[in-house]
């Protein structure tokens, strides 16, 4: 869980209710909601860094560990974010969203742009 601390700290830290902001003036929004007790999301995590550091993006990033936060809960419900880790674009206002911590480094490029 070290290591996740490390790779989310060059994430900008957000919450639902900003990246929904953000979505609705049309913003380019790349977004990693995950939470540091899922394995699949410390997996996740290092490459989302690495891909980071790539393409020289800014990463929000929303600690989805708190079950209870009801805003996030209905944003993920509304983007089709059933699981974590979650990897959402947003571009003008056009959504697009990934659950799959399988996927490579040069999948996540691809799919950032």
């Amino acid at each position: 869980m070290e290591q996740f601390a490390k790779d989310v700290s060059q994430f900008v830290e957000t919450t639902a209710e900003k990246v929904e902001a953000l979505i609705g003036e049309g913003k380019e929004v790349v977004l990693f909601v995950g939470r540091p007790t899922c394995p699949y999301c410390r997996r996740f995590a290092p490459k989302i860094n690495e891909v980071r550091e790539a393409l020289g993006k800014e990463i929000y990033f929303i600690n989805s560990e708190d079950r209870a936060n009801e805003a996030l809960a209905a944003f993920r419900a509304k983007y089709n974010m059933p699981t974590v880790p979650g990897l959402l674009v947003a571009r003008g206002g056009e959504v697009r969203v990934v659950c799959d911590s399988s996927q490579s480094v040069e999948q996540i490029k691809a799919f950032i742009g």
